[in-house]
């Protein structure tokens, strides 16, 4: 990847395609919209993303004798530490070319409007102004609500970024993939109506629970047409495997117990012990969100059962778990007060020695650089928890909390995620909707396949050797049962389903598939070797002939 972004006329002909040097980091993607078949559009790791019109193109230089034709559209500002933020991923809303889409250089995806923006011509006046202001911003729960999360914990969180961004086929869903994490949907356009009354007054708005964001990511999308019984039957076979120390397996059917229409029919008790089941699998589990979910399944069986020990344990070591630390103290100093004679349940927690203090970010609100700042303050440690509880929120709820991102607030209600690809070794992995009526997802992974999911349930169905190394881009076909994929190979593959023998791995084997990913994501997600790996590979590749690790169907 370079600079520059080329357009080529057809028939080719090198004498008749334009070169435009306008970005200052690397081009990472392009964008065009069959609703307005004369522009285009770049986005780069400089934060901006240029517009360009065929009828008007730009000089080399950026200039354009057309005013609000051809120029930088976005300007990304800064992310919350104060740096560049960067431009990884874009998407054109498909019914509608007015809304783009961005994947960025943090851990939230941008959606805007182009009818509220105003193209400039120079790079310095980009740069100058402020960051565009968003319609809306998305992100994963557990990362946005970090507030309360220690700052080692916060900054873990920061090297999190968007690889790429989708559009569902009718637009009211966006894919958002990101490195370091799993793959995320996200409903478009989910913030409320505001409605006024006569006398101009606007109605009041009852805001839902922060914690409850993406509370059933990991659920059925629809209710599962079971009946009491079939929901203890899952709920005991979650238990079983839970004992078994088969964690996945165990979610596997406790969530879809949870999203039963029979859990209705169960007692409070039963509903807060599948509850607190499926927390502690989570606990077991520990992939990313998973400490997140386990402390939202505590508190949806505290809502039950308020006094419940066994919970209230669960959900500090919850807290503990995903580097919540002011507040797992918060609640171990209330759960030792409530409960004297058992002290010790939470006494590692209330003597945990280092850095548990609150980093705070002034975030977003412009991208002036002197108002980007952060400030740690350490709290202490040991048994000195009155003084740190000062600077609490007066209840559980007031932990979960999150910003402002560009004066905007943030849809952090996660529909769907899906689980089972590695990406730590590239940036540029993409995530597609795929199928008729976009009933699949698919993604490339660090281990050299491109996985399939159920978008309804997220269930991973199929894997795909498609490089010998890491496959980075799937591209599906419009409308035929066609896929490209690409890696570190020099060689594009296309797809289609052709084979008359059966090539899909079996359950067993997408379930190891997804544990060894996990495992591996675990293991490099703290270091650079595999980049460094991956490099070297590049390296070594750039001169050699490879041949295909397997045969594919081509159109």
């Amino acid at each position: 990847m370079d600079r520059d972004v080329r357009v080529h006329y057809a028939p080719f002909r090198a004498d008749s395609s334009k070169l435009f040097r306008l970005h200052k980091g690397r081009v990472k993607d392009l964008a065009v919209s069959a609703g307005a078949p004369k522009l285009f559009w770049s986005a780069a790791e400089d934060g901006l993303v240029f517009q360009f019109d065929l009828r008007a193109l730009p000089r080399t230089g950026g200039s354009c004798d057309t005013r609000d034709a051809s120029g930088a559209l976005i300007n990304l500002g800064k992310d919350r530490r104060g740096g560049e933020l960067r431009a990884m991923g874009m998407a054109v809303h498909p019914l509608d070319p007015t809304k783009v889409a961005l994947a960025c250089g943090d851990f939230y995806s941008r959606l805007y409007d182009r009818r509220m923006l105003r193209v400039q011509q120079h790079v310095s006046a980009a740069r100058s102004a402020g960051a565009t202001v968003p319609t809306e911003v998305f992100a994963p729960p557990h990362l946005h609500l970090d507030a309360y999360c220690n700052s080692r914990e916060q900054g873990f969180h920061d090297k999190s970024h968007g690889t790429s961004i989708q559009f569902s086929s009718d637009g009211a869903e966006l894919l958002a993939n990101y490195h370091n994490e799993h793959i995320y949907l996200f409903k478009v356009g989910a913030k409320k109506t505001v409605v006024f009354s006569k006398d101009n007054k606007a109605a009041p708005q009852i805001q839902p629970l922060a914690w409850l964001n993406g509370a059933h990511m990991d659920e059925p999308a629809l209710p599962v047409d079971l009946h009491l019984e079939g929901v203890h039957m899952l709920h005991e076979q979650g238990k079983e495997a839970l004992l078994d120390n088969q964690y996945t397996r165990a979610l596997k059917s406790m969530n879809v117990a949870c999203g039963a229409r029979g859990v209705v029919e169960m007692t409070a008790t039963q509903r807060k012990e599948l509850h607190h089941d499926c927390a502690k699998a989570y606990l077991g589990r520990l992939w990313n969100a998973d400490s997140y979910l386990a402390a939202v399944h505590c508190k949806k069986a505290l809502e039950l059962d308020p006094n419940d020990r066994a919970v209230e344990l669960t959900y500090i070591r919850a807290l503990n778990a995903g580097k919540r630390q002011p507040q797992a103290k918060w609640q171990a100093q209330r759960y030792k007060e409530k409960y004297p004679d058992r002290e010790e349940d939470v006494a590692p927690i209330l003597n945990e020695t280092g850095m548990t203090g609150r980093r705070t970010f002034r975030r977003y609100q412009s991208s002036d650089e002197e108002n980007f700042s952060d400030s740690e303050e350490e709290q202490p440690t040991g048994n000195q928890n009155d003084d740190f509880s000062d600077d609490c929120p007066g209840d559980d709820d007031g932990f979960w909390e999150g910003n402002l991102v560009n004066s905007t607030p943030v849809n952090c209600d996660v529909v769907r995620r899906y689980i089972g690809y590695c990406n730590v070794q590239t940036d540029i992995k993409e995530a597609a909707f795929f199928g008729k009526n976009d009933a699949y997802i698919i993604a490339g992974s660090d281990d050299g396949r491109a996985l399939v999911w159920d978008k309804t349930t997220g269930e991973l169905v199929n894997a795909i050797e498609a490089d010998r190394d890491i496959v980075n881009c799937v591209q599906p076909h419009p409308f035929d049962a066609c896929l490209a994929t690409s890696g570190i190979e020099n060689v594009i593959r296309v797809w289609t389903p052709t084979s008359g023998t059966e090539s899909t791995p079996t359950k067993a084997e997408l379930e190891e598939i997804l544990t060894q990913n996990q495992a591996q994501m675990d293991d490099t997600a703290d270091s650079f070797d595999g980049a460094m790996q991956n490099m070297v590979r590049l390296v070594f590749q750039a001169g050699g002939d490879h041949q295909a690790i397997q045969e594919c169907a081509t159109s």
